[in-house]
């Protein structure tokens, strides 16, 4: 069974020195757990969701860290691990 993709309005919020923007995104279920967004000057903005409108269709994202593309996704990834565990086998 395939889901169908949706239409998503996310708010990117609480980055210093950048004004709170809002983005469209295609997902296929809900919207995704860690959002990266370049920034002009080589800089990566690293946002975690905060909370999501299923209803309206809106997810908002609270900023966590900026830096190089490699040192916002091994945070983004970190965050994921705590907040995602692996399941356990058997």
């Amino acid at each position: 069974m395939q889901t169908e993709q949706q239409t998503w309005v996310c708010r990117l919020q609480d980055c210093p020195d950048v004004e709170d923007a809002e983005i469209v995104a295609t997902e296929t279920g809900r919207p995704r757990q860690v959002v990266a967004r370049e920034r002009e000057g080589a800089l990566v903005d690293g946002y975690i969701l905060q909370s999501i409108d299923a209803a309206q269709h809106t997810a908002v994202y609270t900023w966590v860290r900026a830096g190089t593309a490699g040192e916002v996704t091994a945070y983004l990834l970190e965050l994921l691990a705590e907040v995602c565990p692996a399941e356990r086998a058997g």
